[in-house]
């Protein structure tokens, strides 16, 4: 088979395309003939180096992905050749709750991911889909479906009539916006492009700010909202931000933190304390999320009819120009391989 290796990790320039036996399934073990693949922004950090330590040279990357199973090892029960099938990236993390052992078995990191013609996964994280979710939906879950559920749901507990805030429009962000609709729920949604805006608007976004014309963004989405506060925030800007977090939240407001694109994982919190403590906020980081909660969100995405937002789609042999693309950060939703 053909796989690509993360190589040297200097970039998207050291991904290497190579020819390699195709794998074989062990016990409790099944084997995936890949159909697609999804681009997630930890995808970008493993070439930079910047996340997982000591990652070998061979390692296969990318956390998403959807195929077919092809093979099926000793003691497999419960699933059929041919079904397909996506998994968390946590691939052990089935239920229960979080502990570091996760990072143990984290497909495209500390395990081989989708980025290949097949791959090998332990048959309890494997997931079977249904009809109505597409191969393009189910390339590009497993990461936003999990993490978003945990922050919005699991942690957030968000009910009909909350008010829900994503920042920005890639991937987590617009199936935010996707799952809150579906349930129920208000959103609020910032980005410096209108285009992008209008778009989220027509998807059914209530609340709209260009944060690139409104540095004060929280500032003006209470102007819009007359008042009102985020109950509950997908957070994708990181503590550097947090301040203008913090302002655009209501009281009792749950933030649950899950990416720095506002800076470095390593920064301080701009928020100060006495912010935080004067509305009574609760952060939580958010490291992706189990089987459990996957499963819940598919759940969901299924019922209601929900295709995610695939906003390019390359060939496998131009999966370096994909994470160029996802890197510019021009795509709206989610960056999908076809393999």
């Amino acid at each position: 088979m053909r796989a690509y290796q993360i190589g040297m990790r200097t970039g998207i320039d050291g991904l290497k395309l190579e020819e390699q036996p195709d794998p074989q399934p062990g016990r409790s073990e099944i084997l995936v003939k890949v159909t697609a693949a999804g681009l997630n922004y930890r995808d970008l950090m493993v070439l930079r180096g910047d996340y997982g330590a000591d990652l070998p040279q061979t390692r296969i990357p990318l956390s998403d992905g959807v195929g077919v199973i092809e093979a099926i090892g000793e003691g497999v029960s419960g699933l059929d050749l041919g079904t397909r099938v996506i998994a968390p990236h946590f691939a052990d993390w089935g239920d229960g709750t979080y502990n570091f052992g996760v990072f143990g078995n984290d497909l495209g990191v500390t395990s081989n991911g989708w980025l290949a013609e097949k791959i090998i996964l332990p048959v309890h994280a494997a997931i079977s889909l249904p009809d109505q979710i597409s191969d393009q939906s189910a390339a590009t879950f497993s990461v936003v479906g999990s993490t978003v559920w945990h922050a919005m749901i699991a942690f957030g507990d968000a009910r009909p009539g909350d008010l829900v805030l994503a920042q920005g429009t890639g991937g987590v962000s617009v199936f935010a916006l996707q799952l809150a609709k579906a349930m129920g729920m208000d959103f609020a949604i910032t980005s410096s492009s209108d285009e992008k805006l209008a778009r989220a608007k027509d998807m059914g976004a209530d609340y709209c700010v260009n944060y690139r014309d409104r540095p004060d963004w929280a500032a003006a989405l209470l102007e819009v909202t007359g008042g009102r506060g985020a109950d509950i925030v997908v957070d994708t800007l990181g503590f550097p931000a947090m301040a203008e977090t913090v302002n655009a939240c209501a009281v009792e407001a749950r933030i649950g933190t899950l990416g720095a694109l506002s800076g470095s994982p390593a920064a301080g919190s701009s928020a100060s304390q006495g912010a935080i403590i004067g509305k009574n906020i609760t952060i939580k980081g958010i490291a992706s999320g189990s089987r459990n909660m996957l499963e819940q969100a598919l759940d969901i995405v299924a019922r209601n009819n929900i295709e995610l937002l695939v906003e390019s789609r390359f060939e496998f042999d131009d999966a370096p120009n994909a994470y160029r693309h996802l890197e510019s950060g021009a795509h709206m939703g989610k960056v999908m391989i076809t393999v």
